[in-house]
């Protein structure tokens, strides 16, 4: 089997992962809507710029910055914070829930992402929410912002 790893260019020519293991790519408009093995869906604004079947890897051209997303711009959001529960057969979770101001979001959950081993993996919702999946040294965590005053 052949997944393919989702890759975005922004306007500095930076490359960053968008999914992994995509099964599905469609396109409506200038939406990108990748969807990975599991069925989890990420939505990009943007332009595809290849698929390259040898090497499984999908490049995005990110959809032209405005001025409200230019860097520096700080934003409120709501920020949800979800640190889910290790023990066997218990579905609580500790969730924390405040308004924060950022002009960077991707900088903002990095305080969250210490520790010896970690992934965080980034999702953009179609409605604009970020969602981070974060997993440090076995604990896993969801950070999701949800700009507010949109």
């Amino acid at each position: 089997m052949c997944l393919s790893t989702a890759w975005e260019l922004d306007s500095f020519g930076e490359k960053k992962m968008l999914c992994e293991y995509v099964a599905g790519l469609s396109v409506t408009g200038n939406t990108i809507t990748l969807t990975d093995l599991m069925g989890n869906e990420v939505s990009v604004s943007g332009t595809l710029r290849g698929v390259d079947l040898i090497k499984n890897t999908i490049t995005i051209s990110a959809a032209p910055a405005t001025v409200q997303d230019k860097p520096g711009t700080v934003k409120r959001y709501e920020r949800i914070r979800e640190i889910f529960n290790n023990c066997n057969n218990s579905q609580m979770r500790d969730v924390d829930i405040r308004e924060v101001e950022t002009d960077d979001v991707d900088r903002a959950v990095g305080e969250f992402c210490r520790g010896k081993e970690v992934s965080c993996e980034k999702f953009v919702k179609p409605d604009g929410s970020i969602v981070f999946e974060i997993n440090i040294d076995g604990l896993a965590q969801r950070v999701s912002y949800m700009e507010l005053g949109v």
